[in-house]
C-alpha cells in the first residue's frame, strides 16, 4: 500500500485542515494495520469501494473490499481504543485530517449522523457537490490532487460559524502542560461551569472534555515513547502526569493495544506525521 501525507498549505484553511492523506494499492493480498486515538476528525473518501465498520466497547474495526458504488465516505474519530483497518483488494482512498474542532466551520450536522453514515461527504459539503470527487479521483498526481481539494475547501469553509467559546476551551486544552489537564482548570480558564464545558465540547467538538484530555496526554506520552527511545518510560509517565508507569502502561495499551516497549519495537511513522502498526 502506498501512502503519502501533504500537509494544506493555504493560510486560509490551514487553521481547520491539518493534512490530506493519500492511500492507494492496486494488488490482491490483504493488507491490516492499525492507528492510534488523536484529536483530529478524518473524512475518508473511498473510490469504488464497499466499506464495513464496526465500533463497539470491544471492537474499532473497518474492512474494505471491493464495490459497485463510486463513492462512499465515513467521518472517523473519537476512538477509545485502536483503529484496526483490514484491505481486502484494490484501494483509492483520501482522508481529510480536521484540526479539533474545525468540522463546525463546515457544518453544522450533529455528529453523532456524520459518524454513521456511510455518505458523511454529501451531508457536509451536500451531493451537489459531488462533482470535484469525479475530477480528483479522474487524476493520478498527488500534487494536482491536493490543489483541487484545497481550492474546493477554501470555497467551503465559514470560519463566522465557529464558536468563541469553544475556540478558547480548545486553546486552553492544548496549551496546558500536563499537571494542568484538568476539566476544571480549562472551565476556570474560559470563565465557564464544567457542565456547560461537557455541552460545549459535546455540540462543537464532539466529545467530552475529559476524553478530549485522555486522548491528548496519550498522544504527547507517544511521541517520546517513540522518538526518544533512551528515556525511561518513568520518566515519560511522571512528565505526562500519570500517577505511576503502571498507570501509563495500563493506559497506553488501553489506547493503542500495546505496552509501551511494544510500541518502540513495533510502531512506524510515516512522514514523521502518522503513527501506526503495519501487519502485513
Amino acid at each position: 500500500m502506498q501512502t503519502q501525507i501533504v500537509n494544506v498549505q493555504h493560510p486560509l484553511l490551514s487553521p481547520f485542515i491539518q493534512s490530506f492523506i493519500f492511500f492507494t494499492a492496486d494488488n490482491q493480498q490483504s493488507i491490516e494495520y492499525s492507528t492510534f486515538p488523536n484529536t483530529n476528525l478524518c473524512l475518508a473518501i473511498y473510490f469504488n469501494n464497499a466499506i464495513s465498520y464496526c465500533n463497539t466497547n470491544t471492537q474499532n474495526i473497518c474492512e474494505i473490499n471491493a464495490g459497485s458504488s463510486l463513492y462512499k465516505s465515513r467521518l472517523y474519530g473519537f476512538h477509545k481504543q485502536p483503529f484496526e483497518v483490514k484491505v481486502n483488494g484494490s484501494l483509492d482512498q483520501i482522508c481529510i485530517l480536521f484540526h479539533p474542532g474545525a468540522l463546525r466551520a463546515f457544518t453544522n450536522v450533529p455528529y453523532d449522523d456524520l459518524l454513521e453514515s456511510d455518505n458523511a461527504f454529501d451531508l457536509i459539503f451536500s451531493p451537489s457537490n459531488r462533482s470535484v470527487l469525479e475530477r480528483i479521483f479522474n487524476l493520478i498526481d498527488i500534487s494536482r490532487r491536493s490543489r483541487i481539494l484545497e481550492s474546493f475547501l477554501i470555497d467551503q469553509v465559514r470560519p463566522d460559524k465557529l464558536n468563541s467559546k469553544t475556540h478558547a476551551a480548545l486553546a486552553a486544552a492544548t496549551s496546558l502542560s500536563g499537571e494542568l489537564l484538568t476539566v476544571t482548570h480549562i472551565s476556570g480558564k474560559c470563565g465557564i461551569d464544567p457542565s456547560t464545558l461537557y455541552r460545549l465540547f459535546y455540540s462543537n467538538i464532539g466529545q467530552s472534555p475529559k476524553s478530549f484530555l485522555q486522548t491528548i496526554r496519550f498522544r504527547r506520552a507517544l511521541k517520546p515513547v517513540l522518538y526518544a527511545e533512551k528515556e525511561q518510560l518513568t520518566n515519560i509517565a511522571y512528565s505526562n502526569a500519570y500517577y505511576d508507569q503502571a498507570h501509563f502502561n495500563k493506559e497506553i495499551k488501553s489506547l493503542s493495544g500495546y505496552t509501551p516497549n511494544q510500541l518502540r519495537k513495533i510502531a512506524s511513522l510515516e512522514q514523521k506525521q502518522l503513527v501506526w502498526v503495519y501487519k502485513s
